[in-house]
């Protein structure tokens, strides 16, 4: 938490200003406690990061527009088959630290003061954000902002039909919010980019891309092939009691679902209750557009169907 403090002091994200109008809306905000993980799925260290409450905003009085464009996940795998595993093409990946908080407000929010660190000299003061603070509504927009002003100083230029695709002659940008991985033709361009953007911003610098958006990127003979092999054991061990023995196929030979099989009385809903049916198809929906397009006909099926009954819950 005094990391965290240190990182607002730091980039100057608010001031303490007297409290407005009591028809003027102040956002409340809380800690937030995180377990970072390494590439094998394994705990690290803990992290506190501290987000302001902003379901409480009000649109017109202290944000506006919200959309932040994000790289298409179809796009990062098009890129990798394209120019890695074809062209051998290099690839580093960057995080930038505290991203957020580069990124100026357009409009104007107020803040309490953060739990456990009240300022002892102005204790009925608020904070006016200047900069976007993690849980803003338009935070994500502001950073996407900043970051692309950036690039376009540093000679980058936006791919037209695609979120997230910066080019500069045999350099890609992919930027998914604050992970930016490189692919470049040569090491030297690699990490001339890498130099331009240090300039810029605190960067984690991780060098080949090893996880992404929680699948890992496993490089074998020159070729780099995803895996979601640590969120796939996760599920499973979550929710292992539910399922039954693992099985060679999406869906059994002969199996025929329909309508009928799903709860059509009060008690038989309650029943089904029981079982986390849409939590399951949920993790699978997001395995089957990452890595397993192998089971993509299967989660179809039965995301057309509510809980199916408990004689049919052993298919998913």
């Amino acid at each position: 938490m005094d990391a965290e403090m240190h990182n607002m002091k730091t980039r100057k994200v608010w001031s303490l200003v007297p409290a407005p109008p009591k028809e003027v809306k102040v956002v409340g905000c809380r800690w937030v406690y995180n377990l970072k993980k390494n590439n094998e799925g394994k705990a690290v260290r803990y992290k506190a990061r501290l987000v302001a409450q902003g379901f409480s905003q009000r649109k017109g009085e202290n944000y506006e527009e919200t959309f932040s464009p994000v790289i298409n996940f179809s796009l990062i795998r098009l890129f990798f088959a394209i120019f890695v595993n074809l062209l051998q093409w290099l690839h580093w990946q960057v995080d930038v630290n505290c991203a957020y908080l580069y990124a100026k407000l357009d409009d104007t929010v107020y803040m309490r003061q953060p739990p456990g660190y009240k300022s002892k000299k102005y204790p009925d003061y608020v904070c006016k954000l200047d900069r976007a603070l993690y849980g803003l509504k338009q935070s994500g927009r502001q950073w996407f902002t900043e970051i692309s002003s950036v690039l376009e100083k540093l000679g980058f230029t936006k791919l037209k039909w695609a979120n997230g695709v910066f080019l500069k002659n045999k350099v890609i940008l992919l930027l998914y919010v604050d992970d930016i991985v490189i692919l470049g033709k040569t090491n030297e361009e690699i990490q001339m980019t890498v130099k331009l953007l240090a300039n810029n911003f605190d960067l984690k610098i991780i060098r080949k891309t090893r996880t992404l958006l929680g699948i890992q990127f496993i490089e074998e003979n020159n070729k780099v092939y995803l895996s979601q092999e640590h969120y796939i054991t996760e599920v499973y061990n979550r929710y292992k009691k539910f399922l039954p023995p693992i099985a060679s196929f999406p869906i059994s030979k002969g199996s025929v679902y329909s309508k009928v099989q799903c709860p059509t009385t009060d008690e038989e809903t309650k029943e089904m209750e029981r079982y986390p049916y849409r939590s399951v198809i949920g993790c699978l929906a997001f395995i089957a557009s990452r890595t397993r397009p192998d089971i993509n006909y299967a989660v179809n099926l039965f995301h057309s169907f509510n809980p199916i009954q408990e004689s049919s819950i052993g298919a998913v």
